[in-house]
């Protein structure tokens, strides 16, 4: 663990100190200053510039947003998706899903939105200063009742308790000493945003589809009136890079090979606007936490993005370690009450992403016939036992 050491420049007090002002960061701030502590978020970048393009919040985060008291400016904000439908690219529907009875049991469909859009909205609700941008944290300490860092910009700060919100590639992970191991899948993906594509008639405009194909897939949904998030997957070696007309060339190719249907979707998005991003997960951590410092979202658990729940999961941790504050005072106990909390769903979500990762891009027909036969005869029950697994929270009040 880095050392901070005293330093003559000013130094800031706060009950909870968070390093990365994301979508799992901005939540938890949120959900502690409405709880009354004193909160310091610090954010490397220069502002909420965020890279990426669409996200999907499913029922699970929005009964969060729900009991946060913003859960319809959300809805607002964003595209409600009513139904899910899953396809190959050669025989078509394999599964459709139904959102209304989902809204009906849990509130709440799926909302499609802009990632900057989301995070600007977590950022309204905050305090005035509650964020400071362009800073990180250089050096810790902790002792038996408080947590003492170094700021990049030369100040100190003190808190009772840090949180490290700092994404895959966690600075605070590191710095605590909790591990962690990427685990690559084996796929890489492109995301971006078609603006003012017409893709959907009026009567699918809030249909989301995705349609595996042999070595790759695509997915898209509207994210409001105008605009549509799409993604695409594809096999490929680990940390490869590729320039922007690259990835254009590449993804006009295999949108032609595969998905010619859907081609408007790139042909509606700027080069610049694509992402290519590998996807990974983190082998299971054996602990959240190391004394009064801990994890949450992808510092902790990041996931494939196979269930869509990697935000959601951010999201849930947020309630959970905020309720477990508040019941048990800003120390070790409630660190370990919020892993327990929540330790199950997650391993659950990491492992079952992971494994449907594997499915959606077999290649040998023959395998991938008998993959959509099985998904196409799965019990209805197997698949709302998944739904209630995914969509409903833990009880953090016991």
């Amino acid at each position: 663990m880095n050392i901070a050491t005293p330093q003559s420049e000013s130094k800031t007090y706060c009950d909870v100190l968070i390093q990365g002002a994301g979508i799992g960061g901005l939540t938890l701030a949120i959900a502690l200053e409405q709880r009354g502590y004193k909160v310091k978020l610090i954010e490397r970048s220069s502002g909420l510039a965020e890279v990426g393009a669409g996200i999907w919040m499913a029922a699970n985060p929005m009964q969060v947003f729900d009991r946060l008291g913003f859960a319809q400016q959300v809805v607002e904000a964003g595209w409600p998706v009513k139904r899910l439908r899953l396809q190959d690219s050669k025989s078509g529907d394999i599964q459709t899903t139904d959102m209304s009875a989902i809204a009906q049991q849990y509130g709440f469909e799926t909302i499609a939105l802009h990632r900057a859009v989301l995070q600007h909205l977590l950022y309204e609700q905050l305090h005035a200063n509650s964020v400071r941008f362009g800073c990180e944290i250089h050096a810790l300490n902790q002792t038996s009742d408080r947590v003492l860092v170094n700021l990049s910009d030369g100040s100190l700060c003190e808190a009772t308790v840090l949180v490290g919100a700092d994404g895959f590639n966690s600075q605070i992970r590191r710095m605590a000493g909790l591990g962690g191991e990427k685990r690559y899948s084996g796929s890489s993906t492109y995301r971006a945003i078609a603006r003012g594509a017409h893709i959907l008639p009026p009567e699918a405009e809030h249909d989301a589809y995705e349609i595996w194909a042999k070595g790759c897939r695509v997915g898209f949904s509207k994210i409001n009136a105008r605009d549509y998030y799409w993604y695409m997957t594809f096999d490929a070696p680990a940390e490869e890079t590729s320039t922007a007309s690259e990835m254009r060339t590449h993804a006009e190719t295999l949108f032609r090979t595969f998905f010619p249907q859907w081609i408007g979707l790139l042909q509606s998005t700027r080069t610049e606007d694509i992402v290519r991003t590998d996807i990974s997960d983190l082998k299971p951590l054996p602990q959240w936490s190391s004394g009064r410092i801990g994890l949450i979202g992808d510092a902790a658990h990041a996931t494939t993005p196979n269930l869509g729940q990697g935000g959601a999961m951010a999201v849930e941790d947020a309630l959970a370690l905020a309720d477990s504050l508040q019941k048990c005072g800003l120390n070790q106990a409630a660190w370990k009450r919020y892993e327990q909390l929540r330790r199950k769903k997650v391993d659950w979500t990491v492992s079952t992403s992971q494994s449907i990762g594997k499915l959606c891009h077999i290649g040998n027909p023959v395998f991938r016939f008998l993959r959509n036969v099985a998904l196409k005869s799965t019990p209805d029950r197997v698949t709302q036992k998944q739904i209630q697994r995914l969509y409903s929270l833990q009880s953090t009040s016991d």
